[in-house]
């Protein structure tokens, strides 16, 4: 008599549930892992040419010193603050240097989980949001200058008075512009999103741009480092411009999405 063979049990829904999660957390570790390299190696590209970089960036504060004719000197307060400084903004760098391929890998993670249809616009947006975030660091590169000979202005009230900068401090500011007029250009992305997911209309933007304005100007006030009348014109006029031309990206986007409602 012939002894049936027992048949392999079929794994329960909970099974795959949890074999899905460990796919998706394996693959989660091995991008981070990756980031962290991509991180570690243009980190390690930025102190290797540090020195050209930090000439970079200090040409603004360079420009403004021989613009207001004061002296100025670097001033460390400590012989182990010159190696921080450098390795902060290797860091600092070689994030910038890194993003293109980090967006990559976050992109490789995400796109799985979308439709074609969901991931046909952001083939596009990934690489304007790309362009306009370094739009908003040359702009702010060149503003910086104006800024900086704005803030040395006010060395003159306190007469014999020597600047003594802190290297740290000043790479920081620089930074910390760049990024926030980064981030205000991506005022367009933003937009397109909202309008591609439905909330954001054109009409209601044609119906609002004074408040718009407003709103622009008032956010512009507070992120603007400096605080000084020019610096925040200089970002406030392209945003306001940038909403302008949001609003015919947004009409574009809902005759889209009215074609493939029809």
């Amino acid at each position: 008599m012939a002894v049936a063979t027992p048949r392999t049990a079929r794994p329960q829904p909970e099974d795959d549930k949890r074999m899905e999660l460990t796919e998706h957390l394996g693959e989660l570790r091995s991008r981070l892992i990756r980031i962290i390299l991509y991180l570690v190696a243009g980190s390690t590209v930025c102190y290797y040419f540090f020195k050209p970089l930090y000439r970079l960036l200090f040409w603004p504060m360079e420009q403004a010193i021989k613009a207001s004719g004061k002296p100025m000197q670097f001033l460390f307060i400590d012989f182990i603050n010159p190696f921080f400084v450098v390795l902060e903004i290797s860091v600092v760098a070689g994030l910038i240097l890194t993003l293109p391929f980090i967006t990559l890998e976050l992109w490789g993670f995400i796109a799985p989980a979308l439709t074609r249809q969901e991931r046909k616009p952001l083939r596009f947006v990934a690489p304007a949001a790309f362009l306009l975030f370094l739009c908003g660091v040359a702009l702010s590169y060149y503003v910086s200058r104006s800024a900086i000979t704005w803030l040395i202005g006010f060395v003159d009230y306190f007469p014999n008075a020597v600047l003594m900068q802190d290297p740290k401090k000043y790479v920081m500011f620089m930074l910390k512009i760049m990024g926030i007029f980064g981030l205000m250009f991506e005022l367009p992305v933003v937009l397109g999103f909202l309008a591609h997911v439905g909330i954001v209309k054109s009409a209601a933007m044609k119906k609002y741009w004074r408040h718009a304005i407003v709103a622009i100007a008032f956010v512009g006030m507070l992120v603007t480092p400096t605080n000084d009348v020019m610096t925040m014109l200089m970002m406030v006029v392209p945003i306001f411009i940038l909403y302008l031309g949001s609003i015919f990206l947004v009409q574009f986007i809902e005759k889209k999405r009215a074609q493939r409602t029809r």
